[in-house]
């Protein structure tokens, strides 16, 4: 191990905070962990900020909070990262959490975004569909999808919602969302679909928070808007 990467653990695991360490036990979330609040892992990424040679070296680790922090240092430039650095670091082994984070500020933001989420949703591991999805949803997000891709994710999900994994059902059922609220004239097909499939529709919903049950949710953005 380096000089540098065994100071970084260093500082982690010297920024450990019992309410973080309780938190993540309760949620049984992977280890190895130090309990870092995300706070203290973006203030010590200021200080590594785009020094991409630490990414892979962090993420190897297999550390919790050393792959949020390779993360944090390397999204504001992604396409800095290599297809086999990324490739890496999809391993079924690695936290949700930290692979959602990783979807949403490293894959997303890349050029070859598109490229991913065929890789991924060709993949039969649940978890890596997740992220897939999570793409795709990202992608009706932008606003720059075509009436055939619609239609057609529109069909799979329709079909496929109800049976889907829970991992994946989460991130389909995000795409379902983004794509009422991006594309007007499907907001009412998205909204029979999501009446029709009532995904969620019986799940509690802390008070002054979203329900994830589509209508819901597409009703809460648009009042956003």
């Amino acid at each position: 191990m380096t000089p540098i990467l065994s100071e970084i653990l260093m500082a982690l695991e010297k920024a450990s905070h019992t309410g973080t360490l309780k938190r993540y036990e309760k949620l049984n979330e992977t280890k190895p962990y130090y309990g870092v609040p995300m706070g203290a892992i973006s203030s010590l990424a200021k200080h590594y900020k785009n020094q991409f040679d630490l990414f892979i070296p962090l993420w190897q680790t297999g550390v919790l909070e050393a792959q949020y922090l390779a993360i944090q240092i390397a999204k504001s430039k992604p396409d800095q990262l290599s297809k086999e650095d990324l490739q890496t670091c999809l391993e079924e082994s690695v936290s949700q959490n930290v692979l959602d984070k990783f979807a949403s500020l490293i894959l997303a933001k890349r050029k070859d975004s598109k490229e991913w989420e065929t890789v991924l949703l060709s993949q039969t591991q649940p978890i890596f569909q997740r992220l897939g999805w999570f793409l795709r949803a990202k992608y009706f997000a932008g606003k720059t999808a075509n009436s055939e891709e619609i239609e057609q994710t529109l069909d799979t999900i329709f079909t496929q919602l109800q049976s889907a994994h829970p991992l994946v059902q989460w991130t389909m059922n995000q795409c379902l969302v983004e794509i009422a609220v991006a594309y007007p004239p499907y907001l009412d097909k998205a909204l029979t679909i999501g009446k029709d499939l009532a995904v969620y529709a019986d799940m509690k919903v802390a008070k002054g928070c979203t329900s994830a049950y589509a209508p819901d949710w597409i009703e809460a953005l648009l009042r956003r808007k």
